[in-house]
């Protein structure tokens, strides 16, 4: 019963997603291309939460400003509230715990490793021994350095200053979009 529930939350969330793309063209509040990126980023973080996959959101942005944007594109995407569907968050000036938003602080943004080695210890509660268990998704060349510095593999994603930051080959893999992305995480 419990998984025929979950399943039923994946497919509201599905038919929300169509309703707020289709709803957001039509209704003049996104080009199409804005409302098939919302669409295409909504879809691709249900399918990871149901695939059991935990996920971390690391920014460096302040706490005071990033936190309060990440509540509005949850709302805007109909996902809730994104403490609750993401395994842990961490930003710049807030401390982080076990479940909570947070970062070591101000003076450790990215490229500094230790804002994903954190996230993937304290946050998602993975040791630094079972690093092939992690894998960073990043659109930056300076989240690309920091998650190679933790340790990690890193996917890159095309949009961001990757290529013109020179990091492009620090990546474990660069894939031009998040389709391409989700083959890479579930090995095909």
């Amino acid at each position: 019963m419990a998984v025929k529930l979950r399943s039923l939350g994946i497919v509201w969330g599905i038919v929300f997603l169509f309703t707020l793309v289709i709803g957001g063209i039509y209704g003049g509040f996104f080009v199409p291309t804005y409302a098939g990126a919302v669409g295409a980023f909504g879809a691709f973080l249900l399918a990871l939460k149901a695939a059991g996959i935990r996920i971390a959101l690391v920014t460096s942005g302040l706490h005071e400003k990033a936190y309060p944007e990440i509540v509005a594109a949850f709302r805007t995407l109909g996902l809730g509230d994104p403490a609750e569907f993401y395994d842990a968050i961490i930003t710049a000036g807030y401390p982080l715990g076990r479940g909570a938003a947070g970062t070591l602080g101000e003076l450790t943004p990215k490229p500094h490793p230790w804002l994903y080695a954190e996230a993937a210890r304290v946050g998602l509660g993975i040791p630094f021994g079972e690093r092939n268990r992690v894998v960073g998704i990043e659109d930056s060349g300076a989240g690309v350095c920091a998650i190679r510095l933790a340790g990690f593999p890193t996917i890159g994603l095309a949009g961001g200053n990757i290529e013109s930051s020179g990091t492009r080959g620090l990546c474990s893999h660069f894939c031009a979009d998040l389709a391409a992305v989700w083959r890479v995480v579930m090995g095909g």
